[in-house]
């Protein structure tokens, strides 16, 4: 388990509690006790204001009381079962906190919501999902961690198991592959996408960005060179979740505070999902110099990087002259205007996601997924069915 100290084996033993609210201000926040001492624990601290002890209240009834001392803190509880107790309180951080002291003082350990869910027998699958819809940050992700949460992935699990144990490879084959068309997507339902731009100094990569954030973020000056740090701002193209950096001109500098820049954004072209190639479009359509600075930036980027070339600053260049840029795959953009800007934000979504998962389709969405379904293949490729199914364990209900 990765998150906080606490290990399966001692929750499990161990009565725990955890705040099922978000962290933060809010007007009541939910505290949970679970384990073999939550009533006891939990009356130590509660006091019922019409004085009748805690356990002998019916489950699910509602129970008002006072924390800590007769004149404590107003809240309620409820007796979920012999083993879960609710606690409803004041949502302020340190009344949350006091509650939750006072029960560890008595014996309890405190443990995060996610280590609470993992703890149950339950489908894994599920539980990673529930977690993960948590830190969904856009309506298109969550549906698809919802498909997952209600067991489109579970149930392929379950038939690449069936299609294994039967020695129905070609069928195991498929099965694989059917999942593999997503994973790409499913590692990135709570995590964005690194979208680069990247290119000469002053080509207007700042305003670009602006412009496609819808506000603006990065500072835009004439001066080349600007830009010394990797400026990044978060947004949502075709719903996907998209992290934007905007990064230093990318040329020959004697300033040490320049080429500092330059490095960062080298290491930042080295980690990007996809490379968005600015250009001046006066640039271009200069036939003495359009050449060299193109050739320039394009040699510095890896092999496999994923590009868009972008040209910037159309609206400078006479409609004459836009010829010269047809039939090089180039997408003329103004950011000043906003020329071309929508055909660009559509062109960077299906970069970045070229098949869309259906409704209901099985997305494997954790690394922990993917390197279990990795091994298997790695298996069934060579029809070693004990293996593969040894892989494919951790991801099946218990």
């Amino acid at each position: 388990m990765s998150t906080g100290a606490a290990t399966f084996d001692s929750i499990v033993r161990t009565t725990h509690v955890t705040e099922l609210t978000p962290p933060g201000r809010g007007a009541v926040a939910v505290v949970l006790v679970a384990g073999p001492e939550a009533e006891h624990a939990v009356s130590h601290c509660f006091h019922p204001v019409r004085g009748r002890p805690l356990q002998d209240s019916p489950l699910n009834r509602i129970v008002l009381g006072r924390w800590s001392r007769p004149e404590g803190e107003e809240l309620i509880t409820c007796r979920r079962s012999s083993e879960q107790v609710e606690i409803h309180c004041h949502g302020g951080v340190a009344a949350v906190n006091l509650v939750i002291q006072q029960l560890v003082d008595h014996g309890c350990r405190r443990v995060t919501w996610q280590q609470w869910l993992q703890q149950a027998p339950r489908d894994p699958i599920q539980t990673a999902a529930q977690i993960a819809l948590a830190e969904a940050p856009t309506a298109r992700t969550a549906a698809i961690l919802l498909d997952q949460y209600h067991g489109s992935l579970s149930a392929a699990i379950k038939r690449l198991t069936a299609s294994i144990a039967a020695g129905d490879w070609r069928q195991a084959h498929d099965t694989f592959d059917a999942l593999q068309t997503y994973r790409g997507v499913g590692l990135h339902l709570t995590t964005p996408w690194r979208v680069v731009l990247i290119g000469p100094t002053n080509v207007g990569k700042s305003s670009l960005i602006n412009a496609l954030a819808g506000f603006e973020r990065a500072i835009v000056s004439r001066q080349p060179g600007t830009t010394r740090d990797v400026v990044t701002t978060l947004t949502a193209i075709g719903g996907w979740p998209v992290e934007l950096a905007d990064t230093a001109g990318l040329r020959d500098t004697s300033d040490e505070l320049e080429a500092a820049g330059i490095e960062l954004a080298t290491e930042q072209i080295a980690a990007a999902d996809l490379l968005v190639v600015v250009r001046d479009a006066r640039e271009l359509v200069s036939a003495h110099s359009g050449g060299n600075l193109m050739d320039a930036v394009v040699s510095r980027l890896p092999v496999e990087a994923r590009t868009l070339n972008v040209v910037n600053k159309i609206d400078l260049v006479r409609p004459m002259d836009r010829s010269r840029l047809v039939g090089h795959a180039l997408i003329p953009t103004s950011a000043l205007t906003g020329e071309g800007i929508a055909d660009l934000v559509a062109k960077i979504g299906r970069a970045l996601v070229p098949a869309t998962p259906p409704g209901g389709a099985a997305v494997p969405f954790t690394a922990d997924q993917v390197a279990a379904l990795d091994a298997a293949a790695a298996a069934v490729g060579r029809r070693d069915a004990a293996d593969a199914k040894s892989a494919l364990q951790p991801l099946l209900a218990s």
